[in-house]
């Protein structure tokens, strides 16, 4: 008999660029070099706060095992599709509960939630993990270590108020729930996509649109102006400035060259 099926929000520093949210496992990880220079933490957390929501569309699907058979088109109608998702059902959730607080959101859709100093029998760093088909765990451990480098106030200043770790991790965990509960109705879950290999044609599920309709769930419920992607950066950052600024640089890599330059002096702080 399985056991419990996990999904985990993780800092993983070995590979740096998987993804801190879902459980896609990125082959396109290359080792930090050695004579990396470290970013400075202002400098990656203007940058990455001055994305938009499809600003991220191609650091996401890098993390797509179908990627590959996806086109530029499709990608930024699924981005578009997913942001809608994860929108209309974080409203629809907040309205039936009569709340948008993420712990009783996830309460109210029946899970437990846990805030225990590591996990248990982990060799890695976890911020939040959720295990099907009801428990949310949240370490305070790596949360801990990640709210000392927003608490910095150069880098809360530029953040804003409302980039808080634990009820955004919360919050994207409880997303998953709600694909469990209405998985006859939930896009992320039903929606397929037309993919050919050759001759052959086969209707396939992607898996990181559950991952993106959560960051849009998130997003959402704690009124974050910016996509909870950010947190990819910032989190590992506060782990390893080296790990954090070659993720950083990913990040970036994938803007058009026009717009890297000029972010630094285009973003205004998100203090709301």
């Amino acid at each position: 008999m399985e056991g419990p099926r996990k999904r985990w929000t993780d800092a993983i520093i070995r590979p740096v660029k998987k993804t801190l949210f879902g459980e896609e496992d990125y082959s396109g990880a290359s080792p930090i070099p050695a004579d990396l220079d470290v970013a400075p933490i202002e400098d990656v957390a203007r940058d990455v706060c001055a994305l938009g929501w499809d600003d991220w569309r191609d650091y996401a699907f890098a993390r797509e095992p179908l990627n590959g058979r996806l086109d530029d088109v499709q990608r930024k109608e699924l981005m578009e599709a997913a942001y809608g998702c994860g929108t209309s059902w974080a409203r629809r959730i907040a309205g039936e509960l009569g709340s948008s607080d993420p712990l009783d959101v996830a309460r109210g859709l029946g899970a437990s939630v846990a805030f225990e100093e590591r996990p248990h029998g982990q060799d890695r760093v976890l911020f939040a993990e959720f295990v099907e088909p009801d428990q949310i765990f949240v370490y305070g451990d790596a949360l801990d270590k990640a709210q000392g480098l927003l608490d910095k106030p150069e880098v809360r200043e530029l953040v804003g108020s409302r980039l808080r770790p634990q009820p955004l991790l919360v919050a994207h965990e409880a997303y998953h729930l709600v694909e469990l509960s209405h998985a006859d109705e939930v896009w992320s879950q039903t929606h397929r996509v037309d993919v050919g290999f050759g001759p052959f044609h086969n209707r396939s599920r992607l898996v990181i649109l559950s991952e993106l309709c959560a960051m849009a769930f998130a997003q959402e419920l704690t009124g974050l102006p910016y996509s909870p992607y950010v947190l990819d950066v910032l989190l590992t950052y506060s782990y390893s400035a080296m790990a954090g600024t070659s993720l950083y640089r990913e990040v970036m890599g994938y803007q058009p060259k026009d717009m890297e330059g000029e972010l630094a002096t285009q973003w205004q702080p998100a203090n709301d």
